[in-house]
C-alpha cells in the first residue's frame, strides 16, 4: 500500500509528547515520502512545529464542548488518510476516513517503559528493529537564542541546566536548601548554571539563585524549544520527573531526575544517559544531597 498521508493522534503532556517521537520516527523511516497531520493539545504544539515531515497541526481543545472532540472530528472528516495512528484513544481513529488504522486495541508492547508501550501501537509495522531515540526538532533560531543567552559565561564547557520543579507538586520536587547545598558543594565543577522551568518555579528559582556562588542565568518561563536549546549546550540536566527531563534525553544531555510517586521503570527519560533517584516513601524531597552529588560525579568523571 502506498502511504503518502498519515494522521498521528498524539498525547498531551510535554513528557508524553517527547516519548511519542520514536513512533513518528519509525513511521517516517518506513514511509519516507509521507507527510503527517498531527493532533496535539495546546501545550505540545511548540514541540512539533519544526517537525520536517509536518503537513498540518490540529489542536484538540479540551476547554471546548465535549473536550473538543466534535470540533476536531469536523475538521478531520474533510481529509482522507492512508494511515491513522492513534496512541491517545481507542475510538477516534475509527470515526475518520482512512485505509488503515493502528490504535491501542491492537498494540503489542515491547516492554514496561512508556516508549515501549507507545511503540507497541505500531508493532506490526515496526517489527523487531531497534526503537529509535526520542527527538526534539530545534530551529536555527532556537540555537541562536541559546548561544546568545550563554554568552555571559566565560567557559561553555561545563554548563549545568536545572529545573526546580513545579511548586504545586511538592512530592516530586527537591527542597530549596538541598539545591543550595548541592550547588555550592559543586561550584568548582561547573562553569555556570542555567535555571529553567515555568512560572510555578519562579519563586523557588530566585531563592536558590540568590544563595549560590556560581555564575548563573535565569530563563524561567521561556519556550520549550528555547529550553531544549539551552539544555543541548549543557553537560548535565538536573530536575524533577517532568517534561524537561525527557527533552534533555532527546537532545542527548545526561540527566539526573528526581522521582516521587511515578515509577522510573516506566517514565524515566528514554535512553542510556538517565540517572533516576527516588526518595524514601516515594517522595523526592527525601533524596539526600550526597546521593545527588555522587550521581554528578558519575556523569562528570
Amino acid at each position: 500500500m502506498s502511504v503518502k498521508k498519515i494522521l498521528f493522534i498524539g498525547l498531551s503532556s510535554v513528557g508524553d509528547v517527547v516519548m511519542t517521537t520514536p513512533v513518528l520516527q519509525s513511521l517516517q523511516n518506513k514511509y519516507p515520502e509521507a507527510l503527517f497531520d498531527i493532533v496535539v493539545d495546546k501545550r505540545g504544539t511548540g514541540l512539533y512545529k519544526n517537525y520536517p515531515r509536518l503537513n498540518k497541526l490540529y489542536l484538540k481543545d479540551k476547554d471546548r464542548l465535549l473536550r473538543g472532540v466534535p470540533d476536531l472530528l469536523l475538521q478531520l472528516w474533510k481529509n482522507r488518510y492512508d494511515l491513522v495512528v492513534d496512541v491517545r484513544t481507542d475510538g477516534l481513529a475509527y470515526l475518520l476516513r482512512a485505509k488503515k488504522r493502528y490504535t491501542k486495541w491492537s498494540a503489542k508492547s515491547y516492554g514496561p517503559h512508556a516508549v515501549e508501550k507507545l511503540m507497541g501501537v505500531i508493532a506490526k509495522l515496526h517489527g523487531d528493529k531497534p526503537i529509535p531515540p526520542t527527538n526534539v526538532w530545534l530551529s536555527d533560531e532556537d540555537r541562536a537564542y541559546a548561544k546568545k543567552e550563554t554568552s555571559v559565561f566565560e567557559s561553555k564547557e561545563r554548563l549545568l541546566t536545572i529545573s526546580m520543579g513545579d511548586s504545586r507538586k511538592p512530592e516530586k520536587t527537591w527542597l530549596i536548601d538541598k539545591f543550595v547545598e548541592l550547588l555550592n558543594k559543586h561550584e568548582n565543577d561547573f562553569s555556570g548554571v542555567i535555571f529553567l522551568g515555568n512560572s510555578h518555579e519562579a519563586k523557588e528559582t530566585k531563592e536558590v539563585a540568590n544563595s549560590i556562588n556560581i555564575r548563573h542565568i535565569n530563563t524561567v518561563d521561556n519556550s520549550l524549544l528555547e529550553a531544549a536549546a539551552l539544555i543541548e549546550r549543557s553537560c548535565l540536566y538536573i530536575g524533577p520527573d517532568s517534561g524537561l527531563g525527557h527533552i534533555a534525553a532527546a537532545v542527548k544531555t545526561p540527566t539526573i531526575s528526581f522521582f516521587g510517586v511515578t515509577e522510573p521503570e516506566r517514565y524515566r527519560p528514554w535512553g542510556g544517559r538517565a540517572n533516576c533517584l527516588t526518595g524514601i516513601n516515594n517522595d523526592a524531597r527525601n533524596i539526600p544531597v550526597d546521593e545527588v552529588s555522587l550521581a554528578i560525579k558519575g556523569v562528570l568523571k
